[in-house]
């Protein structure tokens, strides 16, 4: 095996010395993964497949992927999750509907009022109008362009909402705006007015804002997965074990198995680990 350099073969046997409570020999497996070949496998691999092959290698003492490398892993791994209220007598606030319709399929964050992975408060949206002095540069009547005293509005609409990330209550905010220019009449250069800003009406500001705010949401969650994720499948196997690294202060916990044993086991399975290898991510 050590001949081969199948770095999948070493990996897989290095998490089985771990499992056997053999270090140095799941150390020396590791370590003899060519260090290209595995950047090849990881570059081609889905999310949650690089993270583990990240993960098998660093629980075996060889840190292959720096931080970097796998804060964007993180980013694209999108586990399924789900946002509720605290009471699921309360009903699901409007914006929040709206944003999970136009991208919780593609963000893979679904609604449960019952049972909810991620409890999220009621999200405010306010606009500010914001003006500021400047120059336009507009057509006359003929058609040149001319340089004029404008005024530039930005409607900026803002979203905040208290959402629980980890063991703490944070409130998650976001942004979108739009902008548009006015300017008065001048008719020694035959220039229009234009008293009016042009820009979407209010309530697709504010849809604009919570759809920004599930991103930012995502984004967040990327960084803190809940331990209540499902481990259904191959995602939130992985990020089970990036949330028990996170609660432990520890990014060994997981390949321990220092979790829930019974969601450890069935994790174990599903990602074709011997029984003992827990979950190795890095």
């Amino acid at each position: 095996m050590l001949g081969r350099k199948d770095c999948r073969e070493l990996l897989l046997a290095a998490d089985a010395a771990r499992a056997a409570d053999d270090a140095e020999l799941a150390s020396d497996l590791a370590g003899a993964c060519p260090k290209a070949q595995l950047d090849t496998l990881i570059a081609d691999a889905s999310p949650s497949q690089a993270l583990l092959l990240c993960g098998r290698s660093a629980a075996a003492g060889h840190r292959a992927c720096d931080a970097r490398a796998v804060a964007d892993l993180e980013a694209r791994l999108q586990p399924h999750l789900t946002l509720g209220h605290s009471d699921e007598q309360i009903a699901i606030d409007p914006l929040i509907a709206l944003a999970l319709e136009m991208a919780g399929k593609e963000l893979n964050i679904s609604w449960n009022g019952s049972d909810p992975d991620v409890v999220v408060g009621k999200l405010n949206v306010s606009i500010e109008h914001v003006t500021t002095r400047t120059v336009a540069t507009v057509p006359d009547a003929m058609g040149n362009q001319k340089h004029v005293p404008a005024t530039q509005h930005r409607f900026v609409a803002k979203a905040a909402c208290q959402v629980e990330l980890g063991d703490k209550t944070r409130v998650v905010r976001a942004q979108d705006e739009a902008r548009d220019l006015t300017w008065q009449a001048l008719p020694h250069f035959q220039i229009a007015p234009k008293p009016d800003p042009q820009v979407p009406p209010e309530q697709e500001l504010k849809k604009r804002a919570a759809l920004a705010w599930l991103r930012t949401l995502q984004k967040a969650l990327a960084m803190n997965p809940p331990e209540t994720v499902d481990v259904d499948d191959e995602k939130g196997c992985v990020a089970y074990g990036l949330a028990l690294n996170l609660t432990a202060g520890d990014d060994t916990a997981a390949a321990r198995g220092d979790g829930d044993p019974d969601r450890i086991a069935a994790c174990e399975k599903l990602l074709g680990e011997p029984p003992g290898a827990g979950i190795p991510v890095p």
